[in-house]
């Protein structure tokens, strides 16, 4: 008996080796749509089987195939049909996921295009009858299935094996159709069960460590920001580079998004007036956000990237050694000149001039990487044994804008104020920055308490002042907290050190302590009502 094999696949790498050994075999094929067009310019014979195309009206053809998979080599099964379509031993299909729009189902006219599994469910009863019908579903197992089949010893567990596989992609189609209905929608932020169609793109050398192993997933259709991602130059990209990628292209997008047009804030004023706080627009500016082991390490608002990276470099340089930094701007031989000076392992921006190409290409170990597609900023995980915490990204630069002091901080302040805030948002733990000429003077991320957090930070800034760094002879005056600051004894000293703005979420138990403290010294305090620890 002539054996048979459903060919119906998305992705047609390695099919024609297949097709062409099935047919020196005698076996025959059916396909139709695309995957018959394939195998027809490629003068492969196929048998037309218009029920595999989701929107034929051909149903009962359909169902009769469905039967025959279900009972292929079961002949008691078999009988009980009145059908007599011929045994089918090879299931070859896959099926991309893919995200759609919510609107997809509710407004196209063919919206039941979008919810037709014929081939998913062929590949399940494939799934059901797995000792006697192969499933083929990822094209990197068609060569050793070929060569198990010329040997014969095709095995019960590689059958399984296969099975498993088309199992998975099943569930990735799965859940890629409910989260475009599901989450999309906004009704079901978070589902019953959590399930992301993320796709292995390839394996990684390491982990995080040597010892350890690593494999890169992604979304679907190249969704988000590392469906953008380009290497221009340098070395393979490991576990840890691409944390820091992330996190610098991330800290790039929510500049775009926070700071360049700068939405109006609400709040108060000491008397519980209400008021409304508006920041200089930074759309003209070019910022440069620098990362290491995943945390920000300086920053830097300039004219152009030359001018950001310069004044970062020059409060930055050890911190920069080993770090990632990205641009918000096309990188030109200026910025390149600039960038040569340090050691970092990685340059992100939207694009390189072929000038700074040239000038960087000496930096042969420095990766040069054009991203853009921006960030989703929709879901961080957090894996524990045997689970997973998932929590909506932290998108939100403030909550509202509290002066809590009787001295209102200047325009610059208020406009360094927030630039400190989106510096501390990709902290993620108890961190501090003193921000002086729109750049990180000092930082601290990681500390044990908030206060720990500001005296290192101001250490830092102190001893860039004055080693001339900055620049200027006089002090740094903002300092801005992602975590509650209560008032401790240490901080008494902030006034000394040239601290005049705070920025800070507020709620401390001695908030009026604090308070107290900066009225005495004019010194200006707002509470923003968020923290951006991650604690």
């Amino acid at each position: 008996m002539k054996k048979r094999a459903i060919l119906c696949t998305a992705d047609t790498k390695n099919l024609t080796e297949l097709a062409q050994y099935l047919i020196s075999e005698g076996w025959e094929l059916i396909s139709a749509g695309r995957t018959g067009k394939f195998l027809a310019d490629s003068e492969i014979p196929y048998t037309e089987a218009s029920a595999l195309i989701e929107t034929s009206p051909s149903f009962s053809t359909y169902m009769t195939m469905y039967r025959s998979i279900l009972t292929t080599g079961l002949q008691q099964d078999r009988s009980n049909y009145f059908d007599d379509y011929e045994e089918i031993n090879m299931v070859c299909i896959n099926i991309s996921p893919s995200l759609k729009s919510s609107t997809d189902f509710t407004e196209n006219d063919d919206s039941d295009n979008y919810i037709d599994v014929r081939c998913s469910s062929l590949v399940q009863a494939g799934c059901r009858n797995y000792k006697n019908v192969l499933v083929l579903t990822d094209p990197a197992d068609y060569q050793e299935i070929m060569i198990q089949m010329k040997t014969q010893s095709v095995s019960a567990e590689f059958r399984l094996y296969l099975a498993g596989k088309a199992f998975n992609m099943i569930s990735a189609c799965s859940a890629s159709a409910a989260d475009s209905i599901m989450l999309r929608t906004g009704r079901e932020t978070y589902p019953r069960y959590f399930t992301v169609p993320y796709k292995k793109a390839f394996d990684l050398e390491s982990g995080a460590a040597g010892h350890q192993s690593a494999s890169l997933y992604m979304l679907p259709e190249f969704i988000g920001a590392l469906g953008g991602i380009k290497k221009l130059q340098g070395k393979e990209i490991s576990y840890n580079l691409y944390i820091n990628i992330d996190a610098v292209w991330k800290g790039l997008c929510l500049f775009s998004s926070q700071l360049k047009n700068a939405a109006a804030v609400h709040g108060a004023d000491f008397e519980g007036n209400p008021t409304v706080t508006q920041f200089t627009p930074a759309a003209g500016s070019v910022y440069a956000y620098s990362v290491k082991h995943g945390i920000p390490v300086s920053a830097a608002l300039g004219s152009n990237a030359a001018e950001s990276y310069r004044k970062m470099f020059n409060c930055g340089k050890a911190a920069l050694d080993g770090a990632v930094t990205g641009f918000s701007a096309v990188v030109n031989e200026d910025a390149a000149q600039e960038i040569v000076k340090s050691n970092l392992t990685a340059v992100i921006a939207p694009g390189f001039t072929s000038d700074a190409r040239i000038a960087l290409a000496a930096k042969k170990n420095m990766r040069l990487i054009t991203m853009t597609k921006p960030a989703l900023f929709s879901y961080d995980f957090r894996s524990l044994d045997g689970g997973l915490l998932i929590e909506s990204a932290d998108a939100t630069l403030f909550k509202n804008w509290n002066f809590v002091t009787k001295t209102r901080p200047t325009l610059q302040q208020i406009d360094e104020m927030a630039f400190g805030q989106l510096i501390i948002m990709g902290a993620k733990q108890d961190a501090a920055v003193v921000i002086k000429d729109m750049t990180t003077a000092g930082m601290c991320c990681a500390a044990m308490l908030p206060s720990d957090a500001c005296l290192a930070a101001l250490d830092h800034s102190v001893k860039n002042v004055q080693a001339g760094l900055t620049n200027s002879t006089d002090n740094a005056e903002v300092l801005v907290c992602g975590s509650v600051l209560p008032f401790v004894p240490e901080l008494a000293d902030i006034a000394d050190r040239g601290i005049r703005a705070i920025l800070q979420p507020g709620g401390a138990s001695n908030d009026d302590e604090f308070i107290k403290f900066c009225n005495d010294r004019n010194i200006s305090m707002v509470f923003t009502g968020i923290e951006h620890s991650g604690c």
